[in-house]
């Protein structure tokens, strides 16, 4: 079966009786289906959207242009509606109808209404603009002022869809989370410059913002009594226990404890920090009061949400990692679009927040590039001695590796991750959250170099009872 487009035509239909029906029969003769019309005020051009395979298409214009019905000058206006979320204060309104104003714009009507005891107003925008590239620069503009949604529009073109397709997006994601307008505002600014990017790397932004529904929607069901983390304990040594927790989704948390002293390798996510303080403070009674350092893998907001929300902790990264900590915007070299864009997004619904500065610490100062795994450092905790690597930055620009040789023990970010056994709600979120590699051949090839050349740092230890904590999922207890 031939695919069903549509089309729009654009008729200039005599002012007669019977005229529309005349177009109409021509159209359903064809096989055609009117999905809508609309009426230009002021002339008589009709504008009949009709879906149908191009063939029967093609058709339905010779017959409409034999019937002197087809105009190829007129152009169909788009129909916008907006809904803007405008402070109740003097001049409010002016920044918006300046922005709608640069534009071939005609007001078919606006209306507001208040909020009981709100500081807003809710000001309904109904226009005709000339074509979809301006409607999409009003939305643009307009977005960068005030919080938005779009009510209706009509069209198909892919630019103004993709900008409706975001703003709607936000709107859903700020009830889930009940973010602020500033961060909605913020959210949109974000996935105006990823679908820009995405575009000009050849790559449509549906899927990211489609798997950004997704992880939201998964995120906002397994807050407060759904946060059901799988957490284990075991000794390492007579005084050093090793916790795990593992999360719905976000990182492992790995955390060892010696006697009033806590080590955390990464934090998981930030959305979920009430819980996550929740079972710290049942775990450990005295948590508050407790020292504590963080050992950050890479800086995803995945693996850095608790940093600005555990207070007073001594947090070590590596250099490269410092200052993607504060700015995860910035795209790293060659990096496939689709992941760095969908981190980006994850940046802000994960609700990351980055740390105070003067409680970060850099390891081992900034190696120049490498394909292999370079020592940074020595944290002492307790009687263990955690050895700090910096890896390839395969998946994150300075990504580190933190290993003990006695006893055997070993994190390893997402270098490795134990996909064989996690909890149910972890193995549900890996299913809606993939990430696409652009070379998956290349992808796959360069990660097992990698995981070969930690391999050897592993061999150098020795294998033999070696605790591997991965990035999601069990640890693992090797055996010669």
């Amino acid at each position: 079966m031939s695919e069903q487009v549509k089309r729009t035509f654009t008729t200039r239909t005599p002012d007669k009786p019977g005229a529309f029906m005349q177009a109409c029969k021509a159209i359903g003769d064809h096989g055609g289906n009117i999905t809508r019309v609309s009426y230009k005020r002021g002339a008589l051009n009709l504008f009949i959207e009709v879906m149908g395979t191009k063939e029967q298409l093609r058709a339905i214009e010779q017959d409409l242009g034999q019937m002197a019905y087809v105009s190829l000058d007129a152009v169909e206006p788009t129909v916008l509606v907006m809904e803007v979320k405008i402070p109740d204060t003097p001049g409010s309104l002016l920044p918006v109808l300046e922005a709608i104003s640069r534009y071939e714009v005609n007001i078919s009507y606006l209306n507001s209404r208040a909020d009981e005891n709100a500081d807003h107003q809710f000001f309904n925008i109904g226009m005709e603009v000339k074509d979809p590239v301006s409607a999409k620069r009003i939305l643009d503009e307009v977005s960068g002022l005030y919080m938005l949604n779009v009510s209706s529009y009509n069209g198909s073109d892919a630019d103004l869809d993709c900008t409706v397709k975001y703003i709607r997006l936000a709107n859903k994601i700020q009830k889930l989370f009940s973010l602020g307008d500033d961060r909605a505002v913020e959210f949109i600014s974000e996935c105006r410059d990823v679908a820009s990017l995405m575009k000009s790397r050849g790559q449509s932004p549906d899927g990211v913002l489609d798997s950004i529904l997704k992880l939201a929607e998964f995120i906002a069901f397994h807050r407060d009594l759904n946060f059901k983390p799988r957490i284990t304990k075991q000794a390492l040594t007579p005084v050093t226990d090793l916790v795990v927790v593992e999360p719905p989704c976000g990182s492992n948390t790995y955390i060892l404890r010696n006697g009033d002293d806590l080590l955390f390798v990464d934090t998981g996510m930030g959305i979920f920090s009430d819980e996550m303080i929740t079972e710290l403070w049942e775990m450990f009674p005295a948590f508050f009061s407790m020292g504590k350092t963080i050992l950050v893998t890479h800086a995803d907001a995945d693996r850095c949400g608790l940093l600005s929300v555990i207070e007073n902790a001594r947090i070590i990264v590596s250099a490269k990692a410092e200052a993607r900590l504060y700015d995860m915007a910035v795209p790293v070299g060659d990096e496939d679009p689709y992941n760095y864009c969908y981190a980006r997004l994850s940046r802000i619904i994960t609700d990351y927040v980055p740390p105070e500065r003067s409680l970060v610490e850099v390891i081992g100062g900034a190696p120049e590039e490498h394909d292999g795994f370079k020592p940074l450092g020595k944290v002492p905790f307790g009687d263990l001695v955690l050895e700090v690597l910096e890896g390839p930055g395969l998946r994150t620009r300075g990504e580190m590796v933190v290993l003990c040789r006695q006893p055997r023990l070993l994190f390893t970010g997402d270098i490795y991750c134990n996909t064989d056994d996690v909890i149910p709600e972890r193995a549900e979120f890996n299913s809606i959250a993939p990430f696409v590699p652009k070379d998956p051949e290349k992808d796959l090839a360069a990660l097992e170099d990698t995981r070969s050349k930690l391999g050897e740092v592993m061999d150098s230890v020795g294998r033999d009872g070696m605790i591997v904590c991965g990035g999601h999922g069990s640890i693992r207890r090797l055996r010669s």
